[in-house]
């Protein structure tokens, strides 16, 4: 029987269904089946607009684990997922033959699912078709199922993108943040006075997220413990601090801290748990109770205070004052301060409360 042509369409369709699978396979834990009977293990960041490369995220090796490593396809005899998932967010349908072709189709869908900045983007970037593959790659590193890195130039943190240079002065040396972290990371000259308020022996950064505040830190005091329950978001906090090369300051453990506690002892707890994202500032006012991106934030106060005497509590701007003050009564005989945290455009981004601390140890 005489083998039919593919027709036009029906390359487009194939070649979407399979941008569609590796889009969505970004973020996986995989086993790399090697020649001569090698097996690698890492987590898939994105695939050529071709094939032809792999690109790995913590390949464990026979020799070595590589944080960022590329692997020639042709190298790969098989592609072993640990675990099932599902395809999600499918990509635009194949365009009609004269709209373009490939590569116009996998511009528009890398613009859909990370759109840049008008202001951003370089000009030459949509009259050159040579960037199809760079931008494919593009394409399935943002759709990752991992934390480890997000595009802040996509719709919905785009503000945030705008910011990046209050959020991060080094932002441009290499800085990464995942999704939340545009939402919540402390701005640099606010983690800064933090910082310096703070200043002492041993710090704890409870819920340190990408790191800003513990980068902070470690310019302040003399040994910082920073904590987070998401290892993957650890990652970020632990390559950030680097890129302000203080991580050799810092001690990064993964863990919850609330089971943590216990048995950890400092001079100040710094706690910045999440705030439940950025639909928390419509609320008329922050219930510190029950509003904490579902933890107990009295409680978090209580297990700091029998960590440290001293607790720093970056807190949403429209929070309950009365029940701050109430703590302070219940916990600390009273002994709270208040500080309004000015941003961007001079205007409140949120509130620091200091329980416990006497002016003897805020000098600095």
């Amino acid at each position: 029987m005489e083998h039919e042509e593919t027709t036009p369409s029906v390359a487009y369709e194939l070649r979407r269904r399979i941008l569609d699978f590796w889009w969505s396979a970004a973020g996986q834990e995989v086993t790399l089946r090697m020649r001569e009977s090698t097996l690698s293990r890492g987590a898939i960041a994105a695939v050529d607009a071709a094939q032809s490369m792999l690109h790995v995220r913590q390949l464990e090796t026979p020799i070595g684990t590589y944080p960022c490593a590329t692997v020639r396809a042709t190298d790969v005899l098989a592609v072993e997922f640990e675990r099932p998932w599902l395809l999600e967010c499918p990509l635009p349908p194949p365009p009609p033959p004269d709209s373009g072709g490939h590569t116009a189709w996998v511009r528009a869908a890398a613009a859909a699912v990370c759109p840049p900045a008008a202001s951003e983007a370089p000009a030459d970037e949509a009259r050159s078709s040579a960037v199809a593959p760079a931008v494919a790659c593009r394409l399935l590193a943002c759709r990752g199922a991992c934390h480890e890195q997000w595009d802040g130039r996509r719709r919905e943190t785009h503000k945030y993108w705008k910011q990046r240079y209050h959020l991060f002065k080094s932002f441009d040396k290499g800085v990464l943040l995942d999704r939340e972290g545009w939402f919540s990371v402390t701005p640099q000259a606010i983690a800064r006075h933090i910082a310096r308020r703070c200043q002492s022996d041993v710090i704890i950064d409870a819920f340190t997220g990408a790191g800003g505040n513990a980068i902070q830190f470690a310019r302040t005091c003399s040994h910082v413990i920073a904590i987070d329950i998401d290892a993957s978001r650890l990652r970020l906090a632990r390559h950030n601090a680097a890129v302000y090369g203080v991580a050799d300051r810092i001690e990064f453990i993964h863990g919850d801290f609330l089971a943590l506690a216990p048995r950890l002892a400092a001079d100040v707890v710094f706690l910045s748990p999440p705030w439940g994202g950025p639909d928390y500032a419509s609320a008329p006012v922050f219930d510190l109770d029950t509003m904490m991106g579902g933890l107990d934030g009295a409680e978090i106060l209580r297990a700091s205070l029998r960590v440290a005497p001293n607790v720093g509590y970056f807190l949403p701007k429209n929070v309950d004052v009365g029940r701050v003050e109430e703590l302070a009564a219940e916990l600390c005989d009273g002994a709270l301060e208040l500080e309004e945290c000015v941003g961007v455009n001079s205007q409140v981004k949120a509130l620091m409360a200091y329980y416990g601390f006497t002016e003897d140890e805020e000098e600095w």
